[in-house]
């Protein structure tokens, strides 16, 4: 046999098998599952930046540790790519795979879940007591997707009046800024609730066009609304739960040991924020009395009955 046979056949197995390593890798490459997130808040906004993309990086560090190059959570962004409104739809159509937000945003469609903020217990302890497969049901019939679980919910939320209020019976009447999150309370209060963009709530403060809002407890200095109002009336109410929801179809084709990493890094994150939520919560009643607002409690009687509407 010729010595230049012997390189030819040699030459043409190397070459086979740069081939063959090729398409393998690039099976590899396609056979990675892409989970594309969106959220309903900028990636700016507080509750992305502390809990959202937190999660997606442990998310995907534990999947890279444990199953490389087999699935990636990608985040591609918040109303700028997909408007808040078509969100959900978005989700329940599988235009998106993963998203974050509120369900006051999609109670249209699936009202029996803006009952999350309702709960007065912990993510872990809904999940304990089967809270999350009722949630988990809900959201399959309705949106067709799964609830994975609250990504951070031990936040209330509190009403701010420009003038003080010292009773429950002294908010009706008043304009205040609202969202579907807690318009029938207001409702029920004899307010008049005032839908407003975020980023109109100051001018509104300013210029008398509302009395007050209702707004998460520990967000409202970096919009620098307490310049203009300033009473933190009453006790805080509900929760600010956020949902982390997938499409269903996407979530039921994953592999059950992506699902358990997928699980186990929400729950692990969830511990996280909920001691940093405390930590905030306390720290955020001084910071307000240092800017310069005043806390109005109501007696017992009214707190009990303020909470009891609520």
């Amino acid at each position: 046999m010729s010595r230049k046979y012997l390189h030819t056949v040699a030459g043409v197995l190397c070459f086979s098998l740069a081939i063959i390593f090729s398409l393998g890798m690039a099976g590899e490459a396609a056979a990675k599952t892409t989970i594309k997130a969106i959220s309903a808040w900028g990636k700016n906004h507080s509750g992305v930046t502390k809990d959202y993309l937190p999660y997606i990086k442990r998310a995907n560090e534990m999947l890279q540790a444990k199953y490389p190059g087999e699935v990636e959570i990608q985040y591609i962004g918040g109303p700028e790519v997909i408007p808040i409104p078509d969100q959900p739809e978005a989700l329940r159509k599988g235009q998106v795979d993963m998203y974050y937000g509120t369900a006051a945003y999609y109670a249209g469609i699936a009202p029996a879940a803006n009952t999350t903020k309702l709960s007065q217990l912990t993510s872990q302890e809904e999940k304990d007591v089967g809270a999350d497969a009722v949630y988990d049901e809900i959201h399959r019939k309705k949106l067709n997707a799964t609830y994975l679980g609250a990504l951070g919910s031990q936040n209330p939320f509190q009403l701010y009046t420009v003038k003080k209020v010292t009773a429950p019976d002294q908010i009706k009447g008043l304009r205040i800024r609202t969202s579907p999150m807690y318009i029938d309370f207001l409702k029920a209060l004899g307010a008049n609730p005032v839908a407003t963009k975020p980023g109109d709530v100051y001018q509104a403060l300013e210029r008398g066009v509302v009395d007050g809002l209702m707004w998460p407890l520990d967000s409202i200095r970096p919009w620098g609304w307490h310049e203009v109002v300033k009473f933190v009336t009453g006790p805080p109410f509900y929760k600010v739960s956020h949902p982390l929801l997938m499409n269903a179809k996407k979530w039921d084709a994953l592999p059950k040991h992506i699902q358990e990493v997928l699980m186990e890094a929400l729950r692990l994150e969830v511990i996280v924020i909920d001691a940093r939520t405390a930590d905030d919560i306390n720290n955020e009643f001084k910071e307000m009395k240092k800017a310069g607002m005043a806390v109005t409690a109501f007696s017992p009687a009214d707190t009990q009955k303020y909470l009891d509407m609520a």
